[in-house]
């Protein structure tokens, strides 16, 4: 397994009011969720609309989460995306997660902070949330 296959392992989609899926940090190690600098999924080319981490058992959307310089999202922990659905789905379908790190305690050489995207793509199935 990759270094980021992991991060969509097991995942379902759940449709509903609004879709959800787990995922794991696509990372080799646990970080604060302030690191985290860019979220974006897509499912099947479709850009997914408000989305938001459920961090620390409240959802956050990307700038709430530049806050939570004390919370960590730990490897083992699988956490929930939602979004607002944009149309009807297929049995399966073609997942993009992309996350940004911001790398704490590392430094570039022009004396920046060092950043990661880390890409993760799969095909999950689709079910009907109960």
């Amino acid at each position: 397994m990759t270094l980021t296959e992991h991060a969509l392992t097991g995942s379902v989609l759940t449709t509903g009011a609004d879709h959800r899926m787990l995922v794991g940090l696509p990372w080799y190690r646990s970080m604060p969720y302030s690191s985290i600098v860019r979220l974006s999924l897509t499912v099947d080319g479709v850009p997914a609309e408000d989305l938001q981490l459920e961090a620390s058992d409240e959802w956050a959307d990307l700038p709430s989460l530049a806050t939570m310089t004390d919370r960590s999202w730990f490897l083992q922990d699988r956490r929930p995306l939602r979004w607002r659905p944009a149309g009807p789905l297929g049995a399966r379908v073609e997942i993009v997660l992309r996350v940004g790190l911001h790398l704490p305690n590392l430094v570039g050489p022009t004396g920046d902070g060092v950043q990661v995207l880390q890409e993760v793509r799969g095909e999950v199935p689709v079910r009907a949330a109960a």
